[in-house]
């Protein structure tokens, strides 16, 4: 079944088309009849042999011997003959239309030939035996359209349109295909089948249309990302708010029944549970808040350097129960960003901790911060196991956890990448994730600087 696009697209170029072949058509026509009217140049050659015979005839059987001959050699809505003496006038008696005269004068002095709005007229001078000269006349008129075209014109002008037929067929369905295939992934998206692609695979095309196809799945893998990010971080936010309510309802109902000396440590594990509580539900709503356009950007200037500074204070005293080291140096020049600064300050943490808790005991964890082009690069590097090359993409996805690669129990609530790459795209910056050999994670902010500065910061790694 042919869309409707098709027949819009195929109907009016073949109706163009189709007009433009009748108007060659007519104007070849009409260009071989008044000017060059070859279907009579076989009548042409024979004018002289019939005008001798007509003069004969006319000599030896007189007027009805003429009318016969004329009535045998003309054709119906074809041709017509008269034959004329010296003073013009008209021997066998047959009607003729008024201009015939004029047009028997007029192809005496052209050569023999003359137009009219019916036909055309060709005359002969021919002689008798007694010396007398008679004007034969013969008016040829216009011959249908299809055959008064040359048959080589005619078959040209028959190839054209079915060429040009075929070529808009061809370009309908070329333009229209995967236009149906946009529309059935639409459909089949709606239904709910998120694997849905409107593209062939091997497919060569390269127009504005391939382009809406690839953008199109591109859009419907996009969508299909969040629609299973979405799952996963209620499945997450689930299983993580599960937890801490189940332990404790555990604490509670133990409260009743355990002795004084047991009462005390129930209630402070009850209290560290619904701190844990409180900052999971924290971190959901701050990812939320972020996804959601709800926090408006700042325009308050901050210090890059006091910010990680700050920052790496905090971690080092975080890592030194597991005998992290933090490698920094602050030996680079002050560098300002527009933003919010609890909200960057966070940011950098959830990397620092990240990367503390994968560097293990004993552990390394590099930060470097260098500018170039108004853009200041943070990278944080631990020397962890790294992760898969096909989940790089993932990790700042929200409740998104590699445990196989990263440990088997983070004890973490799979937030801190989410709420790093919300904060950065907040401050217009971007964030990225990349393995480093032998082995480690290192992550890359950037962050565009409050104005132009050219002074490159750099800190050594020790």
């Amino acid at each position: 079944m042919r869309s409707r696009l098709f027949w819009k697209i195929f109907l009016p170029f073949w109706i163009l088309q189709t007009c433009i072949m009748l108007f060659l058509a007519y104007r070849v026509h009409s260009s071989f009849g008044p000017d060059r009217p070859w279907w009579v140049q076989p009548e042409r050659r024979a004018m002289p042999v019939l005008a001798r015979y007509a003069t004969w005839r006319y000599s030896t059987r007189g007027q009805d011997g003429l009318r016969e001959l004329f009535h045998d050699i003309a054709l119906e809505k074809r041709s017509a003959y008269w034959l004329f003496d010296d003073q013009m006038h008209e021997l066998s008696g047959y009607w003729m239309p008024e201009e015939a005269r004029d047009a028997v004068r007029r192809a005496l002095q052209n050569q023999g030939i003359a137009n009219t709005h019916h036909g055309t007229f060709l005359v002969e001078k021919a002689a008798d035996s007694k010396g007398r000269v008679f004007v034969f006349a013969g008016e040829f008129f216009f011959p249908p359209l299809l055959h008064s075209l040359p048959g080589s014109v005619l078959v040209v002008i028959l190839f054209s349109s079915l060429l040009t037929s075929l070529v808009c067929a061809v370009l309908a369905q070329y333009i229209t295909r995967p236009i149906l295939r946009l529309r059935d992934a639409a459909h089949a998206i709606a239904r709910g089948n998120l694997d849905a692609r409107a593209g062939l695979r091997g497919n060569t095309r390269r127009d504005e249309i391939a382009d809406l196809v690839k953008d199109f799945d591109t859009m419907a893998g996009e969508i299909r990302d969040l629609v299973e990010s979405n799952k996963r971080m209620l499945m997450g936010a689930s299983h993580d708010l599960r937890s801490p309510i189940s332990r404790i309802r555990v604490a509670i109902s133990l409260v009743a029944m355990a002795p004084e000396a047991e009462r005390r440590e129930l209630l402070d594990r009850i209290e560290l549970e619904l701190l844990r509580l409180n900052e999971m539900i924290e971190q959901i709503l701050t990812v939320a808040r972020l996804e959601s356009g709800q926090i408006k950007p700042g325009a308050e200037p901050i210090s890059l350097k006091q910010v990680i500074g700050e920052a790496v204070e905090d971690a080092r005293f975080e890592a030194s129960q597991t005998n992290v080291e933090i490698a920094y140096d602050e030996s680079w020049p002050e560098l300002m960003v527009n933003g919010e600064e609890n909200m960057l300050r966070s940011a950098f943490e959830n990397v620092l901790r990240n990367a503390i808790f994968y560097s293990g005991e004993d552990g390394r964890v590099e930060v470097n911060v260098r500018c170039e082009s108004g853009t200041a690069t943070i990278t944080v590097k631990d020397n962890g196991p790294g992760v898969p090359e096909v989940a790089l993409p993932k990790l700042f996805n929200p409740f998104y956890r590699v445990d196989d690669a990263r440990g088997v129990s983070t004890g973490g609530s799979g937030l801190g990448l989410s709420i790093v790459s919300g904060a950065v795209k907040f401050h217009n910056g971007a964030v990225r994730a990349r393995n480093v050999q032998p082995h480690g994670l290192e992550i890359i902010i950037e962050l565009p600087l409050e104005s132009q500065q050219t002074a490159v910061g750099l800190s050594k790694i020790l």
